[in-house]
């Protein structure tokens, strides 16, 4: 594929020229053209400008999935102002750290996640001390004041500048925070509108197709792989404001979606539920299946239960825009559900080996490097330690474990930071998760190391559901069959319900406190006795 100099704002004029008159945007009952949100989005473009919101700057948007945050985002595209997207279920402290880091002058706002009563949360932000002077804006109850503001005479006649470079940022997203300090991932124009195209090329997405949009926007798998690539492909889009399994299946169904893009877990929490067989989703043709890993046997099942969908496993982080493999769109089944297909023309990848820091050969285990037109622009965090994985010489160090097999495919492992090293060991929590996973169809597990006074690590093994001793002796028998002794978790616990971030990735240092409390009696008592033995050996 040949790269582009275009900025998202000039794709979506081009859009506009193409297929006017098409359905762009389905959001409950309201429908928009492209021809409509163009001139809607012109009008609230002009009304920004005279705000005094001018090219370049930050502009805070958070809010669900809504017609209004795709309005305000294209909006910002068209003046050329930056757009931090921030996830609507921070809390009111992560909010201001957000706005502090992206240095945030105005913020738009929809509805927040759960209970959180967006409109008290930005009063208190407001008079917040920390981010004085900063306007904000709830999207929803301004958009009819802003269409009156559009129609003055000022505003009629204001020209809005075309943005020509696509070497300047577009966007501004936050990690989740759930395993580190919250930064801010700085991603231009030329890297998220060639990293659609790439993605469409690869899925053959074009005009005719359909797209049940259901992951956040403000996630890069919402921004680039869902909405950049509608307005590339000319799709339309039924946007779902949150998951929800049994709504996501009525609207594939009255819409007649063709695409369906989610996370494993929203893939598996659909072929689970019983009530899924009662919509006809025969629709469906393709997808993607990313942003954290999937194991064979479920991809398999959920690919049994959508015969229809070409559903592609994919590779990709937010730093990376975000995509850096994907399957081949013809690939059978097996090979798609073992890796994370091959890695996207115009970039480099390499694996380096932990230790020696060489590269290494097919089939060898390493941290995934990556570089190219994708790679962020930079960092932007209030703690510059976590700010080092972009290298001077341009190479993006992932923290993502992973091999190259014969065939160029990449299958990763884990994450660097998740390794687990017992008694000089490096462990892979993965390959004992996929162990445990075997023993009992449908089980939800997470590994992870805890500190040991002499092993450096013990390994912690959490299942979701109720306590279950009959089945922490059925896992145990497995793994005894099936893998080293140094491996065999020495610990087992029980959580009734994974806390999930809203991305649906397990929230892993949410889930590790709950996890360490309940074991908390147990490690104690395993510690004395280690320390009584040690004691008594040198007596």
């Amino acid at each position: 594929m040949e790269l582009i100099n275009m900025t998202v704002s000039k794709c979506f004029r081009e859009r506009v020229k193409k297929t006017p008159n098409n359905i762009f945007l389905n959001h409950g009952k309201e429908a928009f053209t492209w021809s409509c949100v163009d001139k809607i989005t012109d009008k609230v473009a002009k009304v920004f400008l005279e705000q005094g919101i001018k090219k370049g700057d930050r502009i805070g948007i958070v809010g669900v999935n809504s017609a209004s945050w795709v309005i305000a985002f294209l909006s910002l595209q068209k003046i050329g102002a930056v757009a931090a997207l921030i996830n609507p279920c921070f809390k009111e402290k992560e909010l201001i750290d957000c706005i502090k880091i992206a240095n945030i002058k105005h913020m738009f706002y929809t509805n927040l996640c759960g209970d959180n009563s967006a409109d008290k949360v930005m009063k208190n932000i407001k008079n917040s001390r920390d981010v004085s002077g900063i306007k904000i804006y709830n999207i929803e109850k301004t958009y009819q004041e802003w269409m009156k503001l559009a129609e003055r005479k000022v505003c009629k006649e204001m020209e809005i500048p075309e943005q020509e470079d696509s070497n300047e940022l577009a966007c501004i997203l936050f990690t989740s925070g759930t395993t580190n300090n919250c930064k801010g991932v700085m991603l231009s124009h030329y890297s998220i509108v060639n990293n659609a195209r790439e993605v469409v090329k690869q899925m053959r997405w074009n005009e005719n197709d359909r797209m049940c949009l259901s992951v956040p926007l403000f996630h890069c798998f919402g921004i680039t792989v869902s909405l950049l690539t509608t307005i590339i492909a000319g799709m339309s889009i039924s946007l779902i404001h949150k998951y929800k399994t049994m709504h996501v299946c009525k609207v594939i169904e009255k819409n007649k979606c063709t695409v369906l893009n989610g996370v494993p877990s929203m893939f598996l929490a659909m072929i689970k539920n019983p009530q899924m067989e009662e919509y006809d989703l025969s629709s469906l043709k393709s997808g993607i299946i990313a942003g954290s890993p999937i194991y064979e046997n479920e991809y398999l099942e959920i690919c049994s239960k959508l015969p229809g969908i070409k559903l592609q496993t994919s590779y990709g982080l937010t730093e990376a825009s975000p995509c850096v493999s994907i399957a081949d769109y013809d690939d059978d089944l097996h090979k798609k559900a073992k890796t994370s297909g091959k890695i996207i023309s115009n970039i480099d990848v390499k694996i380096i080996d932990l230790n020696s820091h060489q590269e290494c050969k097919s089939n060898e285990v390493g941290e995934i490097y990556v570089k190219g037109y994708n790679v962020t622009k930079g960092y932007l965090a209030s703690d510059p330690v976590v700010c080092d994985a972009v290298q001077e010489d341009g190479w993006l160090r992932t923290g993502d474990l992973a091999y190259l097999d014969d065939d160029g495919y990449l299958v990763v492992v884990g994450r660097r930071k998740n390794l687990i090293i017992r008694g000089g060991e490096n462990i892979s929590p993965v390959e004992i998760e996929e162990f445990i996973k075997e023993v009992k169809n449908g089980l939800e597990v997470f590994v992870f190391g805890v500190k040991s006074e002499v092993l450096q690590e013990e390994i912690v093994a959490c299942i979701e559901g109720k306590q279950n001793l009959e089945m922490i002796k059925k896992i145990k028998e497995h793994l005894d069959k099936n893998i080293s002794k140094y491996k065999i978790p020495s610990y087992f616990v029980f959580v009734e319900k994974f806390p999930k971030n809203s991305t649906g990735k397990i929230n892993e240092k949410e889930l590790k406190k709950i996890s360490l409390d309940l074991l908390s009696d147990e490690i104690e008592e395993r510690s004395r006795k280690r320390k009584e033995k040690l004691d008594n050996s040198k007596q």
